[in-house]
């Protein structure tokens, strides 16, 4: 299975809501100061308590957003039968955001392996035509989604873990993660919550896809099962935490982001990958889902902090 990255004419970044990726030449009111940070245009920028996603929008997409939302049955029922018929896997629809001839299309599972993703549905702008014998996905795109619901699986105490710090440091501390709503409507993370995304990649992940694939009734026994006669190598599951600052006008808190850091190194009992920590202040850009901004914390280069 290949790395997925998104197609850059359909969505102009690669890591939503994360704050790492802006695609610069394709964000409007887009600059790069002159120590290479990323400056976006400051009305676009919201509170991220109140950020639900609702204003997301794509390169050019004006015209297919229209057409997209009067043909909005058809495109659900195009991309459920695409999910279920190519990934023997159920979806619920949380959004459709038009883009340069076509529709992005954001979706969840039901129920296990649980990830987000989306689909492209073409749109003929000038027949104003939607094509919904055509809808596809990026190459890997939606493999490596279902790849990290599974780990999700494999690996379901270490998540609950992961997830039980998190809710508590964020309880005792001044810091938020993004709105459920946001991460539903414009995540397309794989498996995701407020606080983390995910993506993997490599041998492994591909043998479980297929075990999937070749059968989505698999229990969640015999998927461990393969895991622990499988040598995982940590590199290929990477789980980046993104957080918010509680208050506005607070610039992000660099003792907190240091303890966060170093007690993701020390834990134990949380899923094996390659750990980034990103910490923002209260602002996301309510346009492209993306809290990154000259004052953003991100001190954890690729593959820096690893859990074996």
């Amino acid at each position: 299975m290949k790395k997925s990255k998104m197609a850059l004419a359909i969505v102009s970044t690669t890591l939503l809501l994360g704050g790492c990726n802006v695609d610069v030449e394709n964000t409007k009111e887009t600059k790069i100061l002159g120590n290479g940070d990323i400056a976006l245009d400051s009305e676009s920028f919201v509170s991220v308590q109140d950020y639900k996603g609702d204003e997301y929008t794509l390169q050019n997409g004006e015209k297919t957003d229209k057409i997209a939302e009067e043909n909005r049955d058809s495109i659900e029922q195009a991309v459920k039968e695409f999910f279920l018929n190519k990934y023997k896997t159920e979806v619920k629809i949380h959004n459709i955001v038009g883009a340069v001839d076509g529709a992005s299309v954001f979706v969840e599972s039901i129920g296990e392996p649980h990830f987000y993703t989306f689909a492209i549905v073409p749109i003929n702008v000038e027949k104003e035509k939607v094509e919904t014998d055509k809808v596809w996905s990026q190459e890997g795109q939606i493999e490596d989604a279902i790849s990290t619901g599974l780990y999700a699986m494999v690996n379901d105490q270490e998540f609950s873990n992961l997830d039980k710090y998190l809710n508590e440091i964020t309880s005792k501390n001044p810091i938020v993660g993004v709105r459920m709503e946001a991460v539903e409507r414009v995540g397309a993370n794989g498996f995701a919550t407020p606080y983390y995304y995910t993506s993997a990649s490599g041998e492994y992940f591909t043998e479980l896809y297929n075990k999937y694939i070749e059968d989505p009734t698999i229990s969640k026994e015999e998927l461990k099962s393969s895991f622990e006669k499988y040598n995982f190598d940590s590199n290929l599951m990477l789980i980046t935490i993104t957080l918010y600052m509680k208050e506005s006008d607070t610039d992000p808190d660099e003792a907190l982001y240091d303890q966060i850091v170093s007690d993701i190194e020390q834990m134990e009992g949380i899923p094996q990958g390659s750990y980034s920590v990103i910490l923002h202040d209260n602002l996301i850009n309510a346009e492209y889902a993306n809290g990154s901004k000259k004052s953003s914390i991100n001190k954890t280069k690729l593959n820096e902090i690893m859990k074996e």
